[in-house]
């Protein structure tokens, strides 16, 4: 046996996530378990087993869930316990708050290697003065884009030498240009006539994600009369009952906007929905490396994507897409009416390359090769009787 507890051909990997609700992070780690190569052994820890991705679910997992909402002294000491008991190589923490619990489980049980990986900008501040302390007491923090690696360094002031960009994994197979057959059976599943032109901004209501803007930017446009009536908007995503729901509801069922602004609800099948669609909008305030970016482009759809969405320059301005700036909607108007003035023909050809840039730039083996070289760099330094 070796260090770990694990044999001596393979190197456990305890992932912690607090659930599998529906977002990026989660489909991420499912990706990575997923892809992982034989030679590891992955064990998914979670706080409570909520689960949006069921079918994407190894059957034997999650092998442990702490059945808390939040975490207590009892859930930490079953943790510290799970750990104890599983003995991993690795531990590797997603999101806020299993990076904080999880590293700390983790140092108490004497975990060889601990990893944590920071999805979203924007940390919380409770944790925020703790994450230079945690970096330097464990061994490697991952992040997806290089928004999240200088606020990593700017505000929680951790050493960029602790830190490694590992962009997401985007599954280039699933997501890709529909045949005419499947674009015609997307748009009736979703009631859309073939001569409409489809804008999709999919994501969860909210101030970051800033359906508002959005919705303003189009708004502007109603008013001016640059609105075409052949233009219609999908806004897929969960929303509670918050203020900023109610005004993103509000303007969204008002009179300028209600006959062209659909608001579904979530959305389980985002392949279709992209091959529904003829042009993503993501106006967010602030962004990690989204998913729907990533998907919709690889899926041929351009893009309108502010700065803070794309920072890691998913969207090459005027070849396969726009770029505007953040949090200014009357730019987001002129960049739209700039878009409807443009042919249909002249999109998809936006589209096609930026389909290739992702095929280029951002495809799952690059992301996979970059985590294993993470992983056994690890194992190598920390661990060199396993190596």
């Amino acid at each position: 046996m070796n260090p770990g507890g694990s044999s001596a051909t393979r190197t456990k990997v305890l992932f912690l996530i607090p659930s599998l609700v529906q977002g990026g992070a989660q489909r991420q780690i499912l990706e990575l378990m997923a892809r992982l190569p034989d030679r590891f052994e992955p064990v998914l820890t979670l706080w409570r087993n909520e689960v949006h991705f069921r079918a994407d679910l190894p059957a034997d997992q999650p092998r442990h869930v702490l059945n808390t909402g939040g975490m207590t002294w009892r859930a930490f000491g079953r943790l510290v316990q799970i750990l104890r008991e599983e003995r991993p190589e690795i531990v590797h923490c997603f999101l806020n708050d299993a990076n904080f619990w999880g590293r700390l489980a983790a140092l108490r049980a004497g975990v060889p290697i601990i990893v944590s990986s920071v999805r979203a900008r924007m940390m919380e501040l409770r944790y925020l003065p703790f994450e230079r302390l945690l970096s330097e007491r464990c061994h490697l923090v991952t992040c997806n884009s290089v928004g999240i690696r200088d606020e990593l360094v700017n505000w929680a002031r951790v050493r960029p030498e602790r830190i490694r960009v590992i962009h997401n994994f985007v599954d280039l197979e699933k997501f890709r240009p529909p045949s005419i057959a499947e674009r015609q059976a997307a748009r009736a599943r979703l009631g859309l006539a073939e001569a409409t032109r489809v804008l999709v901004m999919p994501g969860r209501f909210s101030f970051q994600k800033h359906q508002l803007g959005f919705l303003l930017a189009l708004r502007r446009l109603a008013k001016a009369g640059r609105l075409p009536a052949d233009v219609v908007v999908l806004m897929p995503g969960s929303h509670r009952p918050t203020l900023v729901n109610r005004l993103i509801m509000r303007i969204a069922t008002g009179p300028l906007l209600r006959a062209q602004v659909r608001v579904p609800g979530t959305e389980t099948n985002m392949r279709e929905l992209y091959w529904a669609s003829d042009l993503l909008v993501l106006s967010s305030l602030w962004e990690g490396l989204p998913n729907v970016a990533l998907e919709a482009c690889a899926s041929g759809l351009p893009a309108v994507l502010s700065h803070a969405a794309n920072l890691d320059e998913i969207v090459l301005p005027g070849e396969t897409g726009w770029e505007v700036t953040t949090g200014e909607h009357a730019a987001l108007a002129d960049t739209l009416a700039q878009a409807f003035d443009l042919p249909v023909q002249t999109w998809r050809q936006m589209g096609a390359a930026g389909r290739q840039r992702m095929e280029r730039y951002f495809r799952p083996e690059r992301a996979l090769e970059e985590t294993l070289s993470a992983y056994d760099s690890l194992v190598a330094e920390y661990l060199p009787c396993a190596a």
